[in-house]
């Protein structure tokens, strides 16, 4: 079976948890990159990865390598390979250029270059051209370029796949899925299987960890990946993982608990739930998080605070984390308490001493994943 160089992308300070999660997957080796991990797969890893992975993003495949000094070498370089063997003229496509140089041009200029090299090459060779669709296209064009060196891949994904398929609403301030899988990932959740995020908002922790302690794959109900579209697309190796992983699925014992003082999120975690058939294994209630105290003396309770903008609000905030802290410290000792959150100054009002801070970045905003072992008195 053919051998391909790929490149999973993720969320920034995960690429460690990601390189793991390959290896547990695949069973290959590996090379941990900045934002993601590189890897040398066959069609059934590209399949498992896209259809498994919690914590990748993007699973680019290299089409090329190259060296471009100027915006006209980069045309033929781009122009020169057989396009006209990967995209169908009546098949749409779109280009995401990463540029990081003094000598190529940043985005729109370069981006628009690629795609006349692109098109006018197919249109030589078969007389006739193929679109470019930005929102929904067949194939995705993945252009990175430093400097002077270009790398072209296409993305077997297609949209992002933290794009689960089970959100019927996005609540505005939702962190991703790929991201709140990692975050999971970094706790020590699955210790005691028992979980409480009295912040919940849309439930995305909740949601990734039942996903998870029931080892339900990450794409159960997405309906759509890029690589349906390529022409060696073996549908009867993608229906063997897909039965594969269904039959792993196992509803292990667990405790799942989340609450929100806004009832309509409560109801975007139902519906959600409910989309992955999970609505029974997981208790959301609409609560102010100084009514919830466990029934438990050990697990983990884990939120994702908002973090604030302008002067206001941040008054407001100081009050929140502080109270939060508070009511953490009195009614979860003996639980691992986490809060991840993008405000590092709030953190200061929690009034907990840290045991460990991890680095993280949700989309560009510096975050930090603050864990507090829980116990009464003073500390």
């Amino acid at each position: 079976m053919n051998k391909y160089e790929c490149y999973l992308t993720c969320p920034r300070g995960l690429e460690n948890i990601l390189s793991q999660e390959i290896s547990e997957i695949i069973n290959k080796k590996n090379i941990i990159d900045n934002g993601g991990v590189k890897f040398n797969g066959t069609k059934e890893d590209i399949y498992k990865l896209n259809y498994h992975s919690r914590v990748g993003m993007n699973l680019l495949i290299k089409l090329f390598d190259g060296n471009a000094n100027n915006i006209d070498e980069l045309y033929q370089l781009i122009y020169q390979y057989k396009w006209e063997m990967l995209i169908p003229t009546n098949k749409t496509f779109s280009i995401r250029t990463k540029i990081n140089s003094k000598i190529i041009p940043k985005q729109n200029f370069t981006t628009l270059k690629i795609k006349d090299a692109i098109v006018d090459k197919i249109q030589k060779q078969m007389g006739s051209r193929p679109s470019i669709d930005k929102k929904s296209p067949h194939f995705y064009i993945t252009v990175y370029i430093k400097n002077n060196k270009i790398s072209i891949f296409i993305n077997s994904s297609g949209k992002p796949l933290f794009m689960r398929g089970y959100r019927t609403k996005i609540h505005k301030a939702a962190i991703n899925e790929s991201l709140a899988s990692g975050i999971l990932k970094s706790t020590n959740w699955l210790k005691e299987n028992i979980l409480y995020d009295p912040m919940c908002g849309s439930g995305t922790f909740l949601l990734e960890a039942a996903m998870q302690i029931f080892n339900m794959p990450a794409g159960i109900v997405r309906k759509q990946y890029a690589f349906f579209n390529f022409s060696d697309f073996d549908n009867n190796l993608w229906e063997l993982i897909r039965k594969e992983g269904m039959d792993n699925i196992n509803y292990n014992k667990a405790i799942l608990q989340g609450s929100d003082i806004i009832e309509k999120n409560i109801e975007l975690c139902i519906e959600s739930a409910k989309k992955l058939g999970i609505e029974k294994y997981i208790k959301f209630t609409r609560s102010d998080f100084r009514d919830i105290s466990p029934n438990k003396n050990k697990g983990t309770v884990l939120i994702n605070p908002p973090y604030g903008h302008r002067i206001g609000e941040i008054e407001k905030l100081q009050s929140l984390y502080k109270d939060y802290g508070d009511h953490i410290k009195n009614n979860f000792s003996g639980f691992d308490g986490y809060i991840f959150t993008g405000n590092l100054e709030l953190l200061k009002y929690v009034g907990l001493r840290t045991k460990r801070k991890i680095i993280l970045k949700n989309g560009k905003i510096d975050c930090r994943l603050a864990f507090y072992p829980l116990k009464k008195g003073k500390y």
